[in-house]
């Protein structure tokens, strides 16, 4: 996806940062312990992805191990994998790391090596072994999640998922389920309603959703496995919009319509129990509540002129605060794992881009440019990176970039004759 930089600032130090930050590894007296990296330069948009070779034995169980852990290092938007063999590599290449795989049969073992650059000093090594109920993927997924916690020293979210909202030219909308590399992708829905706008419950056991048929919209709860959905009931007159979780797994935060406003409630599952939150004049919509379960963060066109911007409720002060007050339209706030940061979606010279809010500096910066609609972001679970839909060409995509914003890569391969839209990442 093309973008233009906002950032014009020269970066001619970059190469003494890269080998500054690479091979500032520490170790340890003890056991010769390698800490993992501390990765700075990663925060630059200008950031240039660091390059790993990967050595490993031929193979068909060594080829589709390779590719899975490639399809998922690649996603995570710092490194570039280089292929080749033990035999031959070239030191012109510039390799930041090299992954050293031996993989023994009967039972099946896999030896890991992370070596830094000219294969000074190990990083890290690590045996895996193949459970009967475990395949060669899942040996993959383990690996790239551990090669990103080595080298980088943060999670990694190989096996976490994307539920997002599908539509096929002229078809109704579906919510889908799509693994991190966009490899395994699932549909979800299959009432007869056109559905829509899910939310993942904070312990990923439930997918909450909008389903719409000609008549009403209605709000269906449904366990991630794909069992059968539950209809949500609520008092006649109200329309529900969307609904996120509360962190509490118990009730749900929720846009509710009645007589031309929306306004915003609480609802209690188990006893269908509506508690309004805020019941302005205006319209109040798209409620999160972050992680923490401190602060709500919502949506209103109240202030003048009835633009939506962004709105921070602090439930301890019970105090409002207005966050956004430059671009023409604000909305789809959504909290970072730290319960931190926002991102959000604003609509400024006609096109929308996305803005990360800093709660603690107070600051916004733009993630995405060019003249495409970036929309709907969501955090993934080690808030690193940020999956939104963007329409580059005919239909919309969905892409990841870092939360520093820089370059985004596609998620999913599928048909052009298929838009997605509304992604939400598991927790």
């Amino acid at each position: 996806m093309p973008y233009k930089n906002k950032f014009t600032q020269r970066i001619s130090h970059l190469v003494l940062l890269i080998y500054l930050l690479f091979f500032g590894i520490v170790f340890l007296s003890t056991g010769r312990t390698i800490l993992a990296i501390e990765y700075i330069e990663i925060t630059n948009p200008k950031f240039i992805p660091a390059k790993v070779k990967v050595e490993i034995g031929a193979g068909s169980e060594e080829g589709k191990l390779q590719k899975v852990f490639k399809a998922n290092l690649d996603k995570v938007l710092y490194f570039q994998i280089i292929s080749g063999t033990r035999q031959k590599f070239n030191d012109s290449e510039n390799i930041v790391f090299y992954l050293d795989l031996e993989m023994k049969k009967n039972p099946v073992q896999l030896n890991s090596t992370i070596w830094s650059q000219r294969k000074q000093e190990a990083v890290a090594t690590k045996k895996f072994e193949l459970k009967n109920d475990q395949d060669i993927r899942d040996l993959g997924l383990s690996l790239s999640d551990w090669f990103v916690e080595k080298t980088l020293n943060f999670s990694g979210i190989s096996t976490s998922r994307i539920a997002y909202t599908s539509q096929r030219t002229n078809r109704r909308k579906n919510i889908m389920l799509s693994s991190y590399d966009g490899k395994v992708i699932q549909r979800f829905s299959y009432n007869l309603g056109s559905n829509n706008f899910s939310s993942w419950s904070f312990d990923n056991k439930n997918i909450l959703y909008t389903t719409f048929t000609r008549s009403k919209a209605q709000l269906a709860i449904q366990p991630s496995i794909r069992l059968r959905s539950k209809i949500l009931a609520f008092p006649p007159g109200f329309q529900p919009l969307g609904a996120s979780w509360h962190p509490d797994g118990g009730s749900i935060l929720l846009t509710l319509m009645k007589k031309g406003n929306a306004d915003i409630y609480s609802y209690n599952i188990s006893d269908a129990k509506l508690e309004s939150l805020f019941n302005w004049k205006s319209l109040e919509t798209s409620p999160h509540m972050s992680p923490d379960g401190k602060k709500i963060a919502f949506v209103s066109d109240t202030a003048y002129p009835r633009k939506p911007q962004i709105y921070i409720h602090n439930l301890s002060t019970q105090k409002t605060e207005r966050v956004t007050f430059k671009g023409s339209y604000n909305s789809s706030p959504k909290w970072s794992p730290d319960s931190t940061k926002l991102v959000y979606e604003s609509q400024k010279k006609k096109f929308f881009q996305l803005y990360k809010y800093n709660l603690l500096t107070r600051r916004h910066v733009q993630l995405t440019f060019g003249r495409n609609n970036s929309e709907k972001p969501d955090w993934s679970p080690n808030g690193k990176q940020i999956i939104f839909s963007a329409k580059v060409k005919k239909v919309p995509k969905l892409y990841y970039i870092s939360s520093f914003g820089g370059r985004t890569i596609r998620v999913t391969q599928s048909p052009p004759n298929i838009s997605e839209t509304n992604p939400v990442w598991s927790k």
